[in-house]
């Protein structure tokens, strides 16, 4: 039985904490970066890490399509740049960085609007996640660990084995307990190890508010939101028991009828998996740019596995996404083809 559920860094690093000190403490001008399309891990781990790297250097944090609304409680969001509408605010930032850090993504690739300037820079590159795969030839240093729940609970052992206790303010607790909580289902998903409880319960010593937190991440929906869950759960599923599989597709013109985006789908995959009988879950919605898939699982599949081999996407072994540039209806054929799903 494990005796010390203490989670050790070098589990996700192989450089020492002096090495990654003087990485950070030697940068005057940092970015901190997240993925496109951001939730609560995305949002927490930029703020909290700007907030923890305030101390040492000047920050900018930034987000490809910025702060989702709902999120916009985060502390320190006010301060995030939006790739898209300050482009060029983040552009010189990046342009001017000694230090990049990257969190809770793979890689620049998830980047989106900002790749090109990240690929372009000559500042050292720290690399912060719990993705699988990670793209370390793109980074000076790598701390990635895809066993460990989130993105916010690995930037909490980073601060603390690094900095200390007083590097985590109440503002910064916040942002890491909410980005725990979106990323493990308030603690309900599989990558749940003993030293997340740790870390959750000393967040809640900084003074946090765990009610008021677990208020502003699950009750928020509008009434056309809660109506379009509504139709999409009993009008644009289709379930497949022998396979225990459930495909929930819509079009822009499903989304449009009830006045709801993209960023209001979050949460819609996990009301698919409360069925009994589903073993997998897998949304595919049709966007501007592209169709998106989500992916979700609790014994049987594998869908880091599904996402990468279908579409080049990823994530972990119970939630994964992707982005397919076929239409609508032949993204959908290629998923039930590969999960042999009947026509």
């Amino acid at each position: 039985m494990e005796t010390n559920c203490r989670y050790d860094l070098g589990a996700a690093t192989d450089w020492s904490p002096e090495q990654l000190r003087a990485l950070i403490r030697e940068a005057r001008n940092v970015v901190v970066v997240g993925h496109q399309h951001a939730d609560g891990d995305a949002v927490g781990s930029v703020s909290a890490m700007a907030g923890v790297l305030g101390h040492f250097a000047h920050v900018t944090p930034m987000l490809p399509d910025g702060v989702p609304d709902d999120l916009h409680w985060f502390p320190g969001s006010e301060a995030i740049l939006d790739g898209n509408g300050d482009a060029d605010r983040c552009r010189q930032a990046i342009a001017e960085a000694d230090l990049i850090v990257a969190v809770d993504m793979n890689g620049f690739d998830r980047a989106g609007c900002l790749t090109g300037m990240l690929f372009a820079s000559k500042a050292h590159r720290l690399l912060v996640d719990h993705h699988e795969m990670p793209v370390s030839s793109q980074f000076d240093a790598v701390v990635s660990d895809p066993e460990i729940s989130s993105a916010c609970e690995l930037v909490y052992w980073l601060a603390s084995a690094l900095f200390g206790a007083d590097a985590i303010d109440r503002d910064i607790a916040t942002c890491l307990y909410a980005g725990i909580c979106t990323d493990t289902g308030t603690f309900a998903y599989s990558n749940t190890h003993p030293s997340l409880y740790l870390a959750a319960a000393d967040l809640v010593t900084r003074g946090i508010d765990p009610m008021y937190i677990n208020r502003r991440i699950k009750n928020v929906f509008p009434v056309n939101r809660m109506r379009f869950f509504g139709y999409a759960v009993s009008k644009l599923m289709t379930v497949y028991l022998p396979q225990q599989v459930a495909l929930l597709v819509m079009t822009r013109e499903d989304m449009d009828r009830f006045g709801v985006d993209s960023s209001e789908m979050t949460g819609l995959i996990n009301e698919v998996m409360r069925l009994r009988d589903i073993d997998c879950g897998v949304l595919i919605r049709e966007e501007a740019d592209g169709v998106r898939l989500s992916f979700r699982s609790k014994e049987r599949y594998d869908v880091n596995v599904l996402a990468r081999e279908l579409f080049a996407g990823g994530g972990h072994v119970r939630a994964a996404g992707a982005t397919s540039h076929l239409s609508l209806e032949e993204t959908v054929v290629k998923v039930k083809q590969r999960l042999q799903l009947e026509p």
